[in-house]
């Protein structure tokens, strides 16, 4: 992303938040040891939350 406004900086610091829950919530923090569908999820989450951040930020603030 380059430049990217606040709304995206701010979904990015959601999507990360989020993202780190996941991998709190399945007990492992190396990578390395992911299963596939556990890596399908994490990218499922921090995309879904970085959609969905800036779903309702530009419903309430629209970029143009």
């Amino acid at each position: 992303m380059i430049d990217p406004n606040k709304h995206e900086i701010d979904g990015l610091a959601c999507a990360c938040q989020r993202g780190g829950a996941y991998v709190e919530s399945i007990l492992k923090t190396d990578l390395a040891t992911f299963t596939e569908q556990e890596w399908a999820s994490l990218i499922d989450v921090i995309v879904t939350s970085f959609q969905d951040y800036l779903s309702t930020a530009y419903a309430d603030d629209p970029p143009f």
